[in-house]
């Protein structure tokens, strides 16, 4: 593998990490006893105590043993966070992930993974996909801009797996990963906990969690969190609620556990939208359109139910059987008013600008213009609706046997879809197939999968090997009825199969040393767009017809290698990865019968380098600890193909790929840096994040430009006290004070070009959270 040429920054860091990864021996320092001695003891003592503080202080955690490039976030990270910290944010402070959150309780969040965008990675809840099975992202996808399938209440822990992983936790589409987040479960002897606080933006929220203990043998656990804000942007105010389940009756003298996890999500709010620099720079830092120029009003529920059985049969055997069912009812009413569209009094586009045409006639047969006096006031109003619903089975299988750990299961899920969307002169609006609407899409989707894996303990555990095998299908159906991107109805339906194998090597030489390798091959099932464009094209000769879909999964072949080490505290890792990227997803055109498909042709690479670093200490001030990471990622593509429009015609200029041109989204760095202080009953963490620039697409053709987003670096801090109470039912009380982004940077993370109506060029953004102030108080019973 040829290796990458790295920066100065990247390649001194390294080499300060890999200096700081020799065990002490090396310098010629004494190692401590390993006799079995008093001194032994003391050191035993002092390493225990430290690693107590570095598992209370430290955002993230190292595996040792693991033969892949993975991360944990444990719960005290997730239980200090600021009240702004989406889920999704939570990410960014391990190594690779970008997160872009403009607004606040998650809406419109976009993540980036290893260079790889929403929907190229997994994501699981309790081992249970939670991505979109049509369209592959978690949030923000298919534009349900307020969905929110998880937030801080609902879990315990994060596993991050970077790269190819083994099969017993990869999902669906996991290319760049999988992020397994972790449910919070019951405790044994009841409590609870009340919480209410709020801040800038007109921020408020309060929640409240209860433990029952056992009742009946039964433990349960409820929680509710709700959140509401105006928002950093004008007019972009946001309202949620999440309520969290968690119950468990142990069964069999322990040896079993009956469990259900239930998560409930409601969100009611406007849309931050992209506002040109120069309004931006004219009004200020907030400035968003007002509500009588253009909004969008997005109202979504739904949830994540789960029911399982997991038992310990013998000393050999085990299993964990769950059933599942996800929903998502996603609803948007977007305006914008026909007085302030683009024009030479107001040179800027305007989000939702309406048609200025009789684009429904004759087939669907709504005629805005007859009915509301001019097309533009008859197309004002526009409503867009989404909604899943989703039920599986998930049974995994453990053999514990002398030398090895054999893993087996499965996963099979159906899942439903209807899509549509509106346009009309009022709201409420007439929704009616075959009048006004521009689709109405009725779609299914059952995926399957089944894997094996073993892991080989060797050379009494020193060297272990986990080979794994997974077989994924997908069977596809898209039906869509007549409307104006569809003068007549149809079918399409396809099925998918494809087989992953990954081994994975992780060795330990000596005892605070962990060295590993890794290789795989993934791949990702086309999305519901693949299906959908192939109906009611036009052919050469005029007819419109339903193209038959010729499409195959895209897949990534990943190598990487790393080292760890572990002691006294400290906790450091080195990795590198390439992962090649082929059978991408691009649209072609025949030029014979002039229909446009999805089909398989552009290829990229992905490879980086990643450094983890982090040190505990116990001082006479408090215990610290310190942590930092850096990666160097990029993400190029390797093939050169043309993008057709939406019409099917030949591609622009800017809308062709070249090889070796970067992809768009990928920051060439992304580092963090972290100090967490513990003293007494007090507690406060600082930490900062740092994205490098990175290329924007064109907003049409999707394809990455020459301009950039600036790079950005954030810090946030947070203290909090606790006073223990001990009177009665009332135990303690923590008071927290959170300041984001310290420094008041303004940056952005989302934008492209533009030009005014006199075509002038100009960027447009949405930018993220400035300089904010929260204060919380919780009272633990």
């Amino acid at each position: 593998m040829r290796l990458m040429k790295l920066s100065p920054l990247f390649c001194a860091m390294a080499a300060a990490g890999a200096v700081a990864m020799l065990p002490a021996s090396a310098f010629g320092q004494n190692a401590p006893a390993q006799d079995g001695s008093t001194s032994k003891a003391k050191h035993v003592q002092k390493l225990s105590e430290i690693q107590v503080i570095a598992r209370e202080l430290t955002i993230t955690r190292i595996p040792m043993n693991s033969a892949f490039s993975s991360s944990i976030i444990g719960p005290s990270a997730i239980r200090f966070a600021s009240p702004m910290l989406s889920v999704q944010s939570l990410l960014e402070r391990t190594p690779s992930i970008n997160v872009r959150t403009p607004a606040a309780n998650s809406v419109r969040t976009n993540i980036t993974f290893r260079s790889f965008s929403s929907g190229q990675f997994s994501e699981t809840f309790d081992g249970v996909p939670i991505n979109d099975p049509f369209n592959g992202g978690t949030t923000n996808s298919a534009s349900t801009r307020n969905n929110i399938p998880l937030t801080l209440n609902d879990i315990n822990s994060v596993n991050i797996y970077r790269g190819i992983n083994n099969p017993a936790v990869t999902s669906y589409n996991s290319l760049g990963g999988t992020i397994a987040f972790e449910p919070r479960d019951p405790s044994a002897t009841p409590n609870a906990s009340v919480t209410m606080g709020g801040g800038s933006f007109s921020t408020w929220f309060e929640g409240l969690t209860a433990n029952t203990g056992a009742i009946g043998g039964v433990r349960n656990m409820v929680s509710i969190n709700h959140n509401s804000s105006s928002g950093w942007q004008a007019n972009s105010g946001n309202r949620n609620t999440n309520l969290y389940y968690a119950g468990v009756l142990p069964y069999d003298e322990g040896d079993g556990e009956l469990y259900a996890y239930a998560i409930y999500n409601i969100n009611k709010g406007f849309t931050p939208h992209t506002v040109p620099l120069p309004l931006i720079q004219q009004y200020g830092y907030r400035y968003g359109w007002p509500l009588d120029w253009t909004n969008s009003y997005n109202k979504d529920h739904g949830g994540t139910y789960i029911l399982g059985d997991r038992m310990r049969v013998n000393h050999l055997l085990s299993f964990n059987a769950r059933v599942y069912a996800r929903n998502i009812d996603y609803n948007r009413v977007s305006y914008a008013n026909p007085n302030f569209i683009q024009s030479a009094t107001q040179p800027y586009f305007i989000p939702n600008t309406p048609g200025d045409y009789s684009f429904w006639l004759p087939n669907p047969s709504y005629d805005p213009a007859a009915t509301f006096g001019s097309n533009l006031a008859g197309n004002a109003y526009h409503t867009y609706l989404y909604s899943t619903q989703q039920y599986g089975f998930m049974p995994h299988f453990t053999l514990n046997l002398p030398d090895n750990q054999v893993k087996f299961g499965g996963d099979w899920s159906h899942t439903k879809l209807h899509s549509s969307e509106y346009w009309y002169g009022t709201n409420p609006m007439p929704l009616v197939t075959g009048y006004n609407n521009a689709w109405d899409e009725h779609d299914s989707r059952t995926l399957g999968s089944a894997f094996v894996q073993d892991r080989i303990s060797l050379f009494d555990g020193a060297l272990q090997v986990t080979p794994g095998l997974k077989y994924l299908m997908a069977r596809t159906s898209d039906f869509d009825n007549i409307g104006f991107f569809y003068p007549i109805s149809g079918t399409v339906s396809d099925s998918e199969h494809y087989t992953s194998p990954t081994i994975g090597l992780n060795w330990r030489p000596v005892r605070h040393v962990s060295l590993y390798a890794a290789w795989g091959k993934t791949a990702k099932f086309p999305g519901i767009a693949s299906y959908y464009n192939n109906v009611g094209q036009t052919n050469s000769g005029g007819q419109t017809v339903v193209v038959p879909i010729h499409v195959t999964p895209e897949y990534v072949r990943d190598i990487e290698a790393g080292a760890r080490y572990e002691a006294h505290g400290f906790q450091g890792a080195l990795n590198v990865y390439r992962e090649n990227f082929a059978n991408t997803f691009i649209q072609v055109t025949d030029p014979t019968s002039g229909l446009t498909t999805t089909s398989n042709g552009g290829s990229s690479r992905y490879e980086g380098i990643e450094l983890d670093l982090q040190d505990s200490v116990v001082t006479s001030y408090g215990a610290f600890s310190i942590f930092g990471n850096i990666a160097e990622n990029r993400a190029n593509f390797t093939s050169s193909f043309t993008v057709a429009n939406a019409a099917g015609a030949a591609a622009l200029a800017g809308q062709s790929v070249v090889a070796g041109q970067p992809l768009a989204g990928v920051p060439k760095h992304l580092a963090n840096l972290g100090l967490g202080w513990k003293w007494r009953t007090w507690r406060a963490s600082l930490s900062e994040h740092y994205s490098g620039s990175q290329y924007v697409n064109e907003y049409n053709a999707g394809v990455p430009t020459a301009e950039t987003i600036p790079s950005y670096a954030v810090m946030n801090f947070t203290l909090r006290d606790t006073l223990h109470i001990g009177n009665g039912m009332l135990k303690d009380v923590q008071l927290a004070l959170h300041v984001d982004n310290v420094f008041d940077r303004h940056y952005y993370t989302f934008g492209y070009g533009d030009t005014t109506y006199a075509g002038n060029p100009f960027v447009r953004a949405i930018y993220e959270e400035p300089r904010a102030y929260f204060g919380s108080a919780t009272i633990d019973f």
